[in-house]
């Protein structure tokens, strides 16, 4: 006669021995097994390795199928994120919610919580732009990157976010919104000449238009130029305007303002400089 087969968690020689959280997981993900100790069992798992594409998989799958209250997720996420904020599982969670329950009443101000503890985290940012442009949340957004921007000045994550805001609402095509634009850019720059992130934003601003079109940016670099000689960002600036002016006499000045960077005023990007006064010396 067959002796009685006894699992191993109830042998006493074994007693010893805890089961590993992850073979009950792998044991309920093969019985497609949906209830609410599977729920609860992912959150174990999740504690233990948040980076756990398949646990992470499996609870939304649970989630749809019990209908589970869409804030107590939520808060439940809240929780985890806190002890993982750049973990790209829990933001797509996230997204994956808001998707489904269309309610993002909640996600702005948890952002910028998040933002607070690390205001470079990308996936934050990612998720933020995310949300605004899908539910149109558009209005307050300027005044939040002013307020981040007051903070720090050079948090070129806030900067990244303007331009992204004024894309994908006013555009940058209108001579209005450009004017805006640039003046805000300037403010900036005459705290801080420096600060490569506003100069970074000017010169974006340009993209697919011309310096031409706002001939005061030039008179404001020169400006700038003259009350700081040795700010690399407005010759970087100039040179730029310069050859797109491309006169036989700018042309010469964007070279001599590329020899100036290469010689002194932006060493880590030599080559680049060389690059760009080898370009502008064979269009003379």
């Amino acid at each position: 006669m067959e002796e009685e087969y006894v699992p191993f968690a109830k042998r006493p020689e074994w007693a010893d021995v805890q089961p590993e959280t992850m073979d009950y997981f792998r044991a309920v993900v093969k019985a497609s097994e949906v209830s609410d100790r599977a729920l609860r069992l992912t959150d174990e798992v999740i504690r233990l390795n948040a980076a756990n594409y398949t646990a992470w998989a499996y609870r939304r799958k649970i989630l749809v199928a019990l209908d589970v209250d869409f804030k107590e997720e939520v808060q439940w996420v809240n929780r985890i994120a806190a002890e993982n904020p750049k973990n790209y599982q829990i933001w797509y969670h996230r997204k994956a919610l808001v998707e489904r329950s269309r309610d993002p009443s909640f996600e702005l101000d948890f952002i910028a919580q998040m933002l607070k503890e690390d205001s470079k985290n990308y996936h934050a940012w990612a998720h933020r732009q995310w949300v605004l442009k899908e539910f149109n949340l558009w209005e307050g957004e300027l005044d939040y990157i002013h307020q981040l921007l007051k903070e720090d000045f050079r948090n070129n994550s806030a900067w990244n976010q303007r331009y992204y805001v004024i894309s994908n609402t006013k555009g940058f095509a209108s001579p209005e919104v450009k004017k805006e634009e640039i003046d805000y850019a300037l403010s900036w720059i005459q705290r801080a000449p420096n600060n490569q992130s506003p100069w970074y934003y000017l010169s974006g601003i340009f993209k697919g238009g011309k310096f031409a079109d706002q001939p005061y940016v030039k008179e404001k670099a020169l400006e700038c130029r003259e009350r700081y000689p040795t700010c690399a960002h407005v010759l970087s600036l100039l040179v730029d305007i310069w050859e797109e002016e491309a006169t036989p006499e700018s042309l010469e000045l964007a070279v001599q303002g590329c020899e100036e960077l290469v010689s002194h005023l932006a060493q880590t990007y030599k080559k680049y400089w060389l690059y760009r006064k080898d370009l502008i010396a064979s269009r003379r």
